[in-house]
């Protein structure tokens, strides 16, 4: 699954593509098809601490939504399309579902919001 849909001969990878490719493999290995050897080449290619925890939050994201959905159904191809697209895109954006929630709400995880200031999201003790 993991082969056909990404491939294994890249030299370079960018936050975003090691991310896509740290979900395919933790969902991979919820249904019991685990590439070790790969994960640690994507997390070898990050020297920041900070890169290897996003990589191995995604991992354990894709992990955990495989293994849920691999209660409902035990057949792993169909676990794998759901969870992963044909480009290699994860259905749901890995890393904002991985981040703890007191992290996910915060402000600097989310969009820039766009309209006249009187639309913009003011904290509560600034509104009367």
């Amino acid at each position: 699954m993991y082969d056909r849909t990404f491939g294994t001969e890249w030299t370079d990878l960018t936050r975003e593509g090691a991310v896509e490719r740290a979900f395919a493999l933790g969902v991979a290995a919820g249904v019991g098809r685990e590439r070790p050897e790969e994960l640690d080449r994507v997390l070898e290619a990050f020297s920041s601490a900070y890169d290897r925890s996003l990589v191995e939050l995604a991992y354990d994201e894709g992990r955990t939504k495989a293994l849920e959905a691999v209660a409902e159904t035990d057949d792993p191809d169909a676990v794998w399309d759901d969870l992963v697209d044909g480009s290699g895109a994860p259905g749901t954006p890995p890393v904002p579902a991985a981040l703890p929630g007191a992290i996910r709400e915060l402000t600097l995880t989310k969009p820039p919001q766009e309209g006249p200031p009187s639309a913009l999201d003011f904290p509560s003790m600034l509104r009367k």
